[in-house]
């Protein structure tokens, strides 16, 4: 008479949860070998897998399965997280779902036996993510301390962006993929291939999948649409500092894959266009090419550049003058900016390029202001307004 995802949930309340014995002390409380294990295998120094998210993880990838075969008709939880492109290829492919599942098994049983879960095909990344989004939305109502007697507890209980951080290759969560990076390929030889992010691959080791990505088959460079994806994935994790800048709501982040471009829009019909680009490729400015600028500007300023590398852009590090002052400042608050860097491999202070000295030189100018990275990648900074 209730979803498979709630009758899911009570199953797992009602295999866990033991009553602890009134009369005993939380010193006298003797853990039981699974719970041994977790305080033994989890929480070292400088880890935000404590003990109790690794619990909350082994619970939520356990809980996710625990379905009959009828059950897949419903939507479990198992697939909620899955990306639209995704859906459309394994639709009613319960061969592809048992897999699925399997995996989820595994990672639980890894977690069980007191292993890190680190994530080795891209099945395995997929199963992370959707338990760090079960364990978070449920560590408040259901702490696993409270089921699990003699569980040991720890100061950064609960840092599941620091957990994400730690063990997946995705920092900012699972990617949306979209129709364009699924596609299938031509590789050099004229063959067409099935790209490693297609879900039917997802089991393959996961280093040939971000390989094929990350450089688009051209080893040694980063591809120009996967710094957009990450672009995009940056920009969303950092929304609020990107509303001051533009002063507005952004109510609509866009990924474009096949153009490289990442768009922002706000409810006026204004849409600021990010463009990935080699230095040299030409994007002509659109609507009011300053404003581009200044926003570009304050992009480097608060999102790309560090307040280290700013001050030293700005007057050397002087030490002197305003710009040094070691007051708070909004780039403190960017998160993922490392992840970033580390993902894309842009790791110079970015520069404003293809600037004038006043406004008549942009409204006249035949390239878009740029954020150059490298010798190799620059994002165009373009205005659009739709009405």
């Amino acid at each position: 008479m209730v979803s498979a995802k709630t009758r899911a949930a009570v199953e797992r309340v009602l295999k866990t949860v033991k009553r602890k014995p009134q009369e005993k002390s939380p010193e006298a409380v003797k853990p039981a070998e699974h719970v041994r294990r977790l305080n033994m295998c989890f929480g070292t120094a400088g880890s935000s897998l404590t003990p109790a998210t690794a619990a909350q993880l082994l619970v939520s990838s356990d809980q996710l399965v625990d379905l009959d075969a009828p059950d897949w008709a419903e939507q479990p939880a198992i697939l909620d997280e899955l990306p639209d492109a995704v859906r459309f290829r394994v639709h009613d492919n319960h061969a592809w779902y048992e897999m699925l599942a399997d995996t989820f098994k595994d990672v639980a049983k890894r977690i069980s036996a007191g292993v890190r879960p680190y994530p080795r095909t891209l099945a395995e990344e997929y199963v992370l993510h959707t338990a760090l989004g079960e364990g978070k939305e449920t560590w408040d109502d259901m702490p696993p301390w409270e089921y699990l007697e003699g569980l040991e507890r720890r100061d950064n209980d609960g840092d599941w962006g620091g957990v994400a951080a730690e063990l997946s290759r995705f920092p900012f969560g699972f990617p949306e993929l979209t129709e364009d990076e699924i596609a299938d390929h031509t590789g050099e030889d004229g063959r067409v291939r099935l790209s490693r992010l297609h879900p039917y691959r997802w089991w393959e080791p996961l280093d040939l999948a971000l390989e094929e990505w990350r450089t688009a088959g051209r080893p040694g460079t980063v591809s120009q649409e996967f710094v957009a994806r990450t672009l995009f994935d940056f920009i969303r994790n950092n929304l609020d500092i990107v509303d001051e800048i533009f002063e507005a709501d952004l109510y609509g982040v866009d990924l474009d894959a096949a153009r490289k471009t990442v768009l922002l829009r706000d409810a006026t019909g204004f849409t600021a266009v990010f463009t990935v680009a080699h230095p040299d490729a030409v994007i002509p400015p659109r609507d009011n090419p300053f404003q581009a600028f200044v926003y570009a500007s304050a992009l480097i300023e608060y999102l790309f550049r560090t307040r280290e590398e700013q001050r030293m852009a700005e007057c050397g590090a002087c030490g002197e003058c305003e710009e040094c002052d070691l007051g708070l400042s909004t780039t403190d608050d960017v998160a993922g900016r490392d992840s970033w860097r580390r993902l894309t491999g842009l790791n110079l202070s970015p520069t404003l390029i293809d600037v004038g000295d006043s406004e008549n030189d942009f409204q006249g100018g035949n390239q878009a202001v740029g954020i150059r990275f490298n010798d190799s990648v620059v994002i165009r900074v373009t205005i659009a307004h739709v009405d």
